[in-house]
């Protein structure tokens, strides 16, 4: 108890000292200047996919030295990783001690945003800017996309300090408003996310059971569909938050007391409509790559359970024959990320000019990465003379593997598997690869893939539509027009859902420009809650919808009374 008591009262003089936070900085940066001054990345050199490290210098695996981004990469990143972890001490630190005190965070986390944003640009770019240029089955690199991608990483990295900073810009009503919202913001967002993780959970609970997972490993693979999770639901979880928060603020006339300061209602909602087009922007940077990707990684997994296999599936039962090397591919399975998993029940067959047989692998399993080698596993190779069997041959011992390697087959996994791709989970790096490799396709086919790669811009935007339309409606003088403003709100929610898939099929089928098609729901209902708010701001009341004119009666002609006689 003693102790306990101590402990609080130690961390009470250091919540009370003033410079606490800074000397922690400081030693920080005095740690980083000292493993500078040693020579930290010398002797912790970064991991960068496809070069090693050959007397101080990057080296492919062709011997050509690396790139001027990918030194830099390789300079920075063993700093950034030791910065993580010091300065997120701090950072967490700092965050302990002065929380309550928004003011006094903003400059930390000014600092902490950029690095953290900073080190995911440096891994990303160690990790796919290899010698094929960032590609992992060997498609046509797509460096425009890829470079955007980086750049939402960093603006999504930027978001959580620039919402500080804003909040602490605002004025007193402002900051309440935004706390009022925040908190039912929060609830229904984690509400929606452990709903969808409970029905998905209980469709799939047989798989997980037959395959023998535990629980870290079912909650590593939710975890890792967050970003999908998160384009999923937050459209409702923003459009209820906006509707609870405008509703009850209604109820206790606290924006009637906002008007009465001289404020318009532009002004009360616009820390609302900011916060919105935050959420907005980084569900945008999510559904660009990582959603889909996501929610890919998620069906492969789960159709791999379900046929017994090790790795993940995105397709299975593949032919490729490529006539210029004469070379015929049976793939078994085929895994969703190469880079952990691998291709099973591999079979390559060789013909010569007149299409005898010159050569069979048998392989269990296959692996390919961007340096062009393929490597075979646990298989042999038969050799053909004239059409008959020559040679039968296990494939060699290496680093304790059974192994065949293969530096001069020029077929790419991408060269397999394109053709039997899915728009639906494939960012726009992937899609823009695609149509770029078949552009000489007919336009039917790429018609799924066109209206995908518009979709990807335009659906995460759905969430700044909803908060304009259920804005105004949230915004009631009598508790009539509250209910009846949560009703048509609901009701535009799923009609901007039935609509956006209308529009992307409508683009599948070539019945409507893929860019339009797109951009359609939002430019409807965007456009209805502009004119809500406008009605709002001018203090006018709501347009209502009425069927009374097709069920309106003509009046009768009144008859004349007759008097009685006199």
């Amino acid at each position: 108890m003693n102790l306990l008591q101590g402990a609080r009262a130690g961390w009470a003089r250091v919540r009370a000292w003033p410079y606490a936070g800074r000397s922690a900085f400081v030693l920080a940066l005095l740690a980083m200047l000292l493993l500078a001054w040693e020579g930290h990345h010398r002797e912790n050199p970064a991991d960068v996919a496809g070069y090693d490290v050959r007397g101080g210098s990057l080296i492919a695996a062709d011997g050509a030295p690396a790139g001027p981004v990918l030194r830099a990469v390789s300079l920075l990143l063993p700093y950034l990783d030791q910065w993580m972890f010091v300065g997120g001490a701090v950072y967490v630190f700092i965050l302990l001690r002065q929380w309550g005190n928004a003011r006094k965070l903003v400059f930390p986390s000014w600092v902490a945003a950029p690095s953290v944003a900073a080190w995911a640009v440096c891994k990303d770019i160690a990790l796919h800017f290899g010698p094929m240029q960032m590609t992992e089955m060997g498609e046509p690199p797509a460096m425009a996309a890829y470079w955007l991608k980086l750049g939402m990483v960093f603006v999504v990295g930027l978001c959580p300090a620039a919402l500080l900073h804003f909040y602490t810009r605002q004025g007193a009503l402002e900051r309440y408003t935004l706390r009022t919202f925040f908190a039912p913001l929060v609830f229904c967002f984690i509400a929606f996310c452990s709903l969808w993780m409970i029905m998905d959970l209980l469709d799939n609970m047989k798989e997980f059971q037959d395959v023998g997972s535990s629980a870290s490993t079912v909650a590593l693979f939710y975890l890792s569909i967050i970003p999908f999770i998160y384009v999923s639901v937050m459209p409702a979880a923003l459009l209820l938050a906006v509707l609870y928060t405008l509703t009850r603020m209604s109820r206790a006339n606290e924006i009637v007391a906002m008007l009465g300061t001289g404020r318009s209602v532009v002004q009360i909602l616009r820390p609302v409509l900011v916060s919105a087009l935050a959420l907005a922007a980084v569900s945008m940077a999510a559904n660009y790559h990582w959603a889909p990707r996501a929610e890919g990684s998620r069906k492969a997994i789960l159709r791999a359970m379900d046929e017994r296999q090790k790795d993940s599936i995105r397709a299975d039962v593949l032919m490729h024959r490529d006539p210029q090397t004469r070379r015929v591919w049976y793939i078994g399975t085929f895994p969703f990320s190469l880079g952990e998993s691998r291709l099973r029940g591999v079979q390559v067959r060789e013909h010569d000019e007149a299409g005898r047989l010159t050569r069979v692998i048998h392989a269990d399993s296959a692996i390919w990465r961007p340096d062009g080698v393929w490597r075979f596993f646990d298989g042999r190779e038969v050799l053909y003379e004239k059409g008959e069997v020559a040679a039968i041959r296990d494939f060699p011992e290496k680093d304790g593997n059974k192994m065949l390697v293969e530096k001069a087959f020029a077929e790419t996994p991408w060269s397999m598997v394109s053709y039997a791709l899915k728009a639906d989970s494939m960012g726009v790096p992937e899609l823009v690869s695609y149509i770029k490799t078949h552009a000489g396709d007919p336009p039917q086919k790429l018609r799924a893939f066109q209206a995908h790669y518009h979709h990807r811009f335009a659906m995460p935007w759905q969430s700044l539509a909803l908060a304009l339309v259920a804005a105004p409606l949230g915004i009631a003088w009598s508790r009539r027009g509250a209910v009846g403003g949560i009703a048509g709100s609901i009701f535009i929610f799923f009609g901007v859902l039935f609509l956006n898939n209308l529009c992307l099929n409508l683009a599948k089928g070539g019945h409507a420009p893929a860019w339009l098609a797109a951009w359609i729901p939002h430019l409807i209902f965007g456009s209805l809650g502009l004119a809500l708010l406008y009605y709002r701001s001018q203090n006018k009341d709501l347009p209502r919808l009425s069927l009374d004119f097709l069920f309106k009666r003509k009046p009768a002609p009144a008859r004349p009374r007759r008097r009685a006689a006199a």
